[in-house]
């Protein structure tokens, strides 16, 4: 009896006819989306949602190598145009209309200053490549704290895509491999999926141990997942697949899900991924696809089965284009953080737009014949052309932001070049008082211009993912006369080089910096989850320590600050590493200066300017006691080291009791804790005499 009521479902489970609905396939999908979304809408609540991804990438693989084994099978081919046309008309339209209407919201409720960053992601996500612009982003130090742009979650549907375009390809070349030697083609293609999918999968643990950043989001580690469902696409289509019992595929489907919803309640964002963690979820995806839907009273097959779960798989897509969206634009659109009801309210309208977008977008083109969509030419043709378009609006806006940056740049360097009184530092002069009410309201750099004020100096610069010191030096280097200062530090020290060339540019000084991004002057760690900026960040001091050794007789002064909140350990730590590093140079008779750290904002106050009609002295400043919270390192440091001294700049930012945002007309802060270039300028002449005060320069 059980023989008679299990075989047909075995036989379903293991070889679906082409045409069968699997049941199975629109739960995970389902699962995948709502972990997605709840992971988005309440991260604290499901820490390891975003593994829903995963899911998705699993069943692509699966549906999609499955489709191409049957047309290679009955036809011998792939035809690639009429691949990608489907796939044109089935992702595209939903997806494009969620760009144009983050496009067109931007435009209308979003300040300037995010205009930017958020059309240059619309435009990778209108080309597919927004997976490689975050990846770029996610080694580049001054990107690394974008706030989210509306079309982030893109990176994923570039991924696939990108996976679209690739996979056909290796089928299609596989399959005419296998015709010219004769051999079977099914057995071919498995051969070269499998090398591919485990040549990614190699690829992924390297980078996820050595820059997870990365790794998180480029195509060459993530297509093992799409390729683990291209395997067992290629196992099940075998002609005589392996007979497993109900029982057997009831227990394992009902494994593969707890473990897919393990995963989005156990992980979370100190997870490396998608290394060995990402095994899990993707081994557990696939033994729900290759259980299917077995029968008996325990099976998970009802609940799969059951319409809500069914309609939600059906309407996924659309959801997972619609919630991020309405989650980053809803509080520039309330002018609030959203709380919990708006959440709900918010989440509801996301299920209706989606329902409507899967109604009237995704079927509609999908399944018309008018407009000519059903010929691939046409179709591909569209799609180009609609690609074209929004690209070309988005980056409208990008280029209004650009101009709109570099007339900020061009008015600040003229005010900088010819200085008002009081202009900037000059109006916290703590030995001459000054005020100029010519600068009242005045706010240079604007607000969507202060992200590109920074000090750009390449050639001087180690970004986080290189480990070698740069050759880098300001002024009259060769002049025995002109004391020679190197500058050491991390971006906080870079923000402070606009200073120190503007002394090298007028003769005071002659100046070397040594920077690299989160690295301070320390033997100890720096507090960054990143292997990759940890191990270079050692590389680079291990080189430094040495140099300045050997250079020691030709620099009468070196200078460093750093970024408090990312040195490592308790205070004592944190002092007793930091003049570790110190003291092999200080007993080769080199002075040493310790500046003070710059205030800290637990948000970059020019979100908070831009939303002002009027700029007031104490507009979207923080008190002293905030803008200080780390210990003073550098001050505790410099008592311990002979011939070190601590300089404190901090009544240049601060009076006694807040710290402004906007001092003397300017627009101190580009972000939460570096200072403007065009701030820094202006504290250039205080700079050398509270040197010269700490008796480190003449």
């Amino acid at each position: 009896m059980s023989q008679t009521v299990d075989a047909p479902a075995r036989t379903a489970a293991s070889k679906p006819p082409a045409t069968a609905l699997r049941y199975e396939v629109q739960a995970l999908r389902a699962l995948a989306v709502l972990l997605v979304v709840l992971f988005h809408f309440w991260p604290g609540r499901l820490p390891g949602g975003y593994v829903g991804v995963d899911v998705f990438f699993v069943i692509s693989g699966f549906l999609i190598t499955g489709h191409l084994l049957r047309e290679v099978e009955s036809t011998g081919t792939v035809a690639l145009g009429r691949f990608w046309a489907r796939r044109a008309r089935r992702l595209l339209p939903a997806a494009y209309l969620v760009i144009a209407v983050s496009v067109v919201v931007t435009l209308l409720v979003v300040p300037m200053t995010q205009w930017h960053q958020w059309f240059r992601e619309a435009i990778g996500a209108t080309l597919y490549v927004e997976n490689w612009v975050l990846a770029a982003d996610s080694v580049d130090y001054l990107a690394a704290e974008n706030a989210p742009s509306p079309v982030q979650h893109y990176w994923s549907l570039s991924a696939e895509e990108q996976f679209y375009l690739v996979w056909p390809v290796l089928v299609l070349l596989a399959a005419l491999v296998a015709t010219r030697g004769r051999w079977s083609r099914r057995r071919m293609t498995g051969v070269v999926l499998a090398v591919a999918t485990f040549a990614s999968f190699a690829y992924s643990l390297w980078l996820t141990t050595t820059n997870p950043a990365s790794a998180y989001f480029v195509t060459t580690t993530r297509a093992w997942q799409f390729g683990a469902g291209a395997l067992l696409a290629v196992v099940l289509a075998r002609s005589a697949p392996a007979l497993v019992g109900a029982r057997w595929r009831t227990l394992v489907s009902w494994a593969g899900l707890a473990a897919i919803a393990a995963c989005g309640l156990f992980y979370d964002a100190k997870t490396p991924f998608p290394g060995t963690a990402a095994v899990l979820p993707v081994l557990a995806t696939l033994a729900v696809i290759w259980a299917g839907t077995p029968s008996g009273p325990l099976s998970p097959t009802p609940l799969m089965r059951w319409r809500p779960v069914q309609y939600t798989g059906e309407i996924s897509y659309s959801l997972y284009l619609w919630h991020w969206p309405a989650i980053v634009i809803l509080p520039y659109v309330v002018g609030h953080t959203p709380g919990l009801v708006e959440r709900v309210a918010l989440l509801l309208a996301v299920l209706v737009l989606s329902v409507l977008s899967k109604r009237y977008v995704e079927d509609t083109f999908r399944f018309t014949r008018r407009w000519g969509l059903q010929r691939t030419g046409r179709a591909l043709g569209l799609t180009a052309a609609v690609a074209a378009v929004l690209a070309l609006v988005a980056g409208a806006g990008l280029a209004v932001a650009d101009h709109r940056t570099q007339q900020q740049e061009e008015l600040a360097a003229r005010l900088v070049a010819d200085m008002p009184p009081c202009f900037g530092a000059g109006s916290m002069d703590p030995e001459k008082p000054c005020d100029n009410p010519d600068l009242d309201g005045m706010l240079v750099p604007a607000p969507e211009a202060v992200g590109g004020d920074y000090a750009d100096y390449p050639d001087c610069w180690v970004e986080g993912n290189q480990d070698r010191l740069k050759d880098c030096s300001f002024g009259p280097v060769d002049d025995p006369d002109v004391p020679h200062v190197v500058l050491i530090g991390d971006s906080h020290a870079r923000a402070m080089l606009p200073a120190f060339i503007a002394l090298a540019e007028k003769g005071t000084i002659s100046l070397t910096p040594q920077l690299k991004a989160t690295c301070a002057w320390t033997t100890g760690t720096m507090n960054y989850d990143d292997p990759q900026r940890s191990a270079t960040c050692e590389t680079w001091k291990d080189q430094l320590a040495p140099w300045l050794v050997d250079h020691a007789e030709d620099i009468d002064l070196i200078v460093t600050t750093g970024y408090l909140k990312m040195l490592s350990g308790d205070a004592d730590q944190q002092r007793d590493q930091m003049v570790a590093a110190w003291r092999p140079v200080a007993e080769k008779d080199v002075p040493i200066v310790a500046l003070g750290d710059n205030p800290w904002h637990r948000t970059g106050p020019s979100k908070c300017l831009e939303e002002l009609d009027v700029i007031e002295p104490d507009s979207c400043d923080t008190t002293r006691a905030k803008a200080f919270p780390f210990p003073n390192t550098f001050a505790a440091s410099a008592k311990e080291v002979r011939g070190a001294k601590y300089v404190d700049l901090t009544d240049y930012y601060c009076d006694e009791k807040t710290c402004p945002s906007v001092i003397g007309g300017v627009n101190v802060y580009r972000d939460n804790s570096h200072l403007t270039t065009t701030y820094t300028k202006t504290l250039a002449p205080y700079l050398l005499r509270e040197l010269r005060k700490a008796g480190a320069l003449a």
